[in-house]
């Protein structure tokens, strides 16, 4: 079995923000069926933070080095990673700028059925952005806590590319 992410940025899951100077990145602990992961981009609107997700040239910049997408809802995005041979597939249900976006998720390679990808922005009092990621739909078996496990390591790993990509131009 491949694994999805690199092994960079390896920290604890109860504190995943130690040093002082980056923005909040934090594992909310939940079921074993679910993942939430809630980040602060404290200088990025919710407007631009969605572009950073649905737009594919802001998207390549912290994610997939290869991306198609159509952005609505019922439409259909293919991410990948040309050199492992990694494919991420999955279609939008949810679609409204800088408020949520929500996607189904299947990587070619895993055995898992499809899973759910919900993302919420809020505004934050002091400008920015919070950002909140659920990531549900995960078997209660061991394959599927395996597979939750190595996508808890990867979300925080990119989330952390996102929150030092995302700056207001």
């Amino acid at each position: 079995m491949q694994r999805n992410t690199p092994n960079a940025d390896r920290v604890p899951r109860r504190d995943l923000d130690t040093a002082m100077t980056r923005p909040n990145l934090e594992l909310v602990e939940t079921a074993r069926d679910r993942i939430t992961i809630v980040a602060d981009f404290p200088s990025v609107s919710p407007a631009l933070l969605f572009d950073y997700w649905t737009n594919p040239d802001l998207l390549k910049k912290w994610w997939p080095p290869a991306a198609e997408l159509q952005p609505k809802v019922g439409g259909t995005y293919h991410f990948s990673w040309p050199q492992q041979d990694w494919h991420l597939r999955g279609k939008f249900t949810m679609f409204d700028r800088g408020k949520t976006v929500g996607f189904t998720w299947k990587w070619d390679h895993e055995a898992i059925d499809v899973t759910r990808v919900t993302i919420l922005f809020h505004s934050m009092p002091n400008g920015g952005t919070k950002l909140t990621l659920q990531h549900e739909g995960y078997s209660k078996n061991s394959e599927a806590k395996k597979t939750r496990d190595e996508h808890i390591e990867g979300w925080t790993f990119f989330l952390r590319k996102l929150q030092e990509q995302g700056q207001e131009p």
